[in-house]
């Protein structure tokens, strides 16, 4: 799509249907009593919704390479607050989704095994696990999220994306990650500019580029794994570690088409709002003070090249687990991203390199005695690249890296050299370092449309294989954790094919 028809486009998003002049006091207040509301668990993805459609008169291959990546279009339409029209529809902007997935690890999972602390040359019982009520040790097919939405144009100017999130695995239904925008247009220097107001509730949600956490490659996950069978690295906080304990508004600019910055404030959510929103209780992680994030993106355009370099951050002060009297973690993360995509007529081609750099001082960790340092340091490195033909098939690859600082109370397993006192976490040598391979395959049937009832305003569907290869975990190829059990308990152990389904209407 041609960089002159994007101009216009990003234009038309928000000088739709524009009111008179900009009342920024009333709008932020008004924004800001109805946050409350809709702060609350972090965010997953947003998805290619049929409401979007049903409200534009566009096909999801207008805003979507392939869902949920967005196309220079689709961010526009994100950054212009959901409310471009051109449709019929009249009613209201809702739609549901449902995912369903089918898990193979390479090793199954690891009962209890009584026998063996006989088999460990240390003399002391290793870590093991079983498996939640309803999994197997291994071969799950599980639905994975039903999910409702409210999507849309709610008034002139502004939209949302509110979703409303049952967990058929968990057995818990939650506020998901959700936003709402406000949106208009000025002139800046000259320049046509895109302001706003966005109220969310989980840093990096309101992002339109794929390459910050809650929109990073690959968006589909089995929710069996990592976690309830397979072992995974740990994440810098800005990958999840906000996810529904926070709620932030802040204001954000688009200049001249291509110059991006969005500055958030947000604030930890009290012990009642958690246990309403059913995403937290009393033993919930507690964020102090106020939680500033940052973003700063510049996207130059020539043709169908879109090319974005930029920058995000956060700090944010933790009590974790809520036991005050320790002080708090204070975790400040800086990030650095890149995103180049083709989007062409026939195909599109999109390269994303993102990497996350933290700077950890566990006051309170370190006092209840769960780590060894006062400081430590992650780093997380993301690269993968995705092929997409006619917006209906795709192929991509990734690769991930974490690194970090050697702390034996944090990351060493019960039978760890460094002899830790807490000894709860998987590696041998209390490391954090881990690293992989991701190849995603999949099938959109209905991006451009189909005959019969398969239209795009009311169906959409995507159909994937995935495949998860670990080259070392807790920084070890083999027995990382010391167990001597084998399996999972080996990085390639956790190896796994995620076959996934999601129908949205």
């Amino acid at each position: 799509m041609a960089a002159a028809k994007i101009q216009q486009d990003a234009e038309v998003v928000v000088s739709k249907r524009r009111p008179g002049p900009v009342a920024w006091g009333a709008v932020c207040a008004g924004l800001l009593a109805g946050a409350a509301a809709f702060l609350a668990l972090g965010a997953g993805p947003a998805r290619a919704l049929p409401s979007y459609a049903r409200q534009t008169g566009q096909p999801c291959a207008s805003c979507h390479t392939i869902i949920p990546e967005l196309t220079p279009f689709g961010r526009r339409f994100k950054i212009g607050g959901y409310t471009l029209q051109g449709g019929d529809w009249q009613g209201p902007p809702l739609a549901a989704m449902y995912i369903a997935g089918f898990t193979h690890a390479k090793a199954p999972y690891d009962y209890p095994n009584t026998n063996a602390q006989a088999n460990d040359p240390n003399g002391a019982s290793p870590q093991s696990n079983t498996p939640p009520a309803g999994l197997h040790a291994n071969n799950n097919v599980a639905s994975q999220q039903i999910s409702g939405y409210i999507a849309g144009r709610l008034i002139d100017n502004v939209g949302s994306f509110i979703q409303i999130t049952g967990d058929p695995v968990g057995g818990t239904a939650f506020l998901d990650g959700s936003e709402i925008r406000y949106a208009n247009t000025l002139k800046l220097l000259g320049q046509d500019t895109i302001v706003g107001i966005d109220v969310n509730n989980s840093p990096t949600f309101q992002d339109p580029w794929n390459t910050t956490p809650a929109w990073s490659w690959p968006q589909f996950a089995s929710a069996v794994s990592p976690g309830a069978t397979l072992y995974s690295p740990p994440l810098t906080h800005i990958e999840g570690g906000y996810g529904g304990i926070v709620g932030g508004a802040g204001v954000y600019a688009f200049w001249n088409d291509m110059l991006y910055l969005d500055v958030t404030a947000y604030k930890g959510l009290p012990t009642p709002a958690l246990q309403a929103f059913n995403t937290g209780n009393s033993a919930t992680d507690a964020v102090s003070n106020v939680a500033p994030y940052w973003r700063l993106a510049v996207e130059p355009h020539w043709g169908s090249h879109y090319l974005m370099v930029g920058t995000f951050g956060m700090y944010g002060q933790i009590t974790p687990g809520r036991q005050y009297g320790y002080g708090t973690d204070n975790y400040l993360d800086v990030g650095f991203d890149s995103q180049y995509q083709y989007d062409g007529d026939q195909y599109s081609l999109t390269v994303k390199l993102t990497d996350i750099m933290e700077w950890q001082t566990l006051n309170a960790t370190y006092g209840l005695g769960g780590s060894s340092n006062l400081n430590d340091r992650l780093n997380s490195f993301k690269a993968n690249a995705s092929f997409v033909w006619d917006h209906t098939y795709s192929i991509g690859f990734g690769y991930f890296n974490i690194t970090g600082s050697s702390d034996c109370n944090l990351y060493g397993s019960l039978v760890a050299y460094c002899m830790p006192t807490t000894g709860t976490s998987n590696s041998v040598i209390a490391s954090p370092n881990g690293n992989g391979l991701i190849v995603d395959l999949s099938y959109v049937p209905f991006a451009h449309g189909a005959p019969g009832p398969y239209d795009y305003k009311t169906w959409n569907a995507r159909l994937g294989v995935q495949l998860t290869t670990y080259l070392h975990l807790y920084g070890g190829t083999t027995n990382f954790d010391g167990s001597f059990l084998g399996g999972t308990h080996n990085a390639s152990g956790n190896n796994s094919v995620f076959v996934y389904a999601l129908l949205a209407f």
